[in-house]
């Protein structure tokens, strides 16, 4: 898929949020573009899928919260001190509309998941 059928798709899934879930999912969209921004993205299992050697993270939203799928196996267990309080299963985080999204936080933990993806993988940073 070329850069820009990667950006219509991303545009077409952002476009299906709920309204009241756009601007956690916004805000945690501009986030993942900003730590990977050469990842594919693409919509895939009811989610906006980015990939860098694999799958690393992933957004959707429900009609009661919006979830941030962070695939690096174990991270979130690492962070729990950092994270308490967010609902969470093994690798999603999930996000009420009016929860408070501790971006700082995100950054951090998210950061660490790209390092590792791309020191187990090579670095592709532009």
């Amino acid at each position: 898929m070329s850069p820009s059928d990667d950006k219509t798709e991303a545009a077409a899934f952002r476009d299906s949020i709920p309204a009241l879930h756009l601007p956690t999912f916004t805000a945690l969209q501009q986030l993942v573009d900003e730590l990977v921004p050469d990842a594919e993205v693409s919509a895939k299992w009811g989610t906006l899928a980015y990939d860098l050697d694999g799958s690393l993270f992933a957004l959707s939203a429900s009609k009661k919260h919006v979830s941030l799928y962070i695939l690096t196996v174990g991270l979130l267990a690492e962070y729990a001190n950092d994270l308490e309080g967010i609902p969470q299963s093994k690798c999603v985080l999930r996000f009420s509309p009016s929860a408070e999204v501790p971006l700082e936080t995100l950054r951090r933990v998210m950061a660490d998941a790209v390092a590792r993806k791309r020191a187990k993988h090579g670095d592709r940073a532009d």
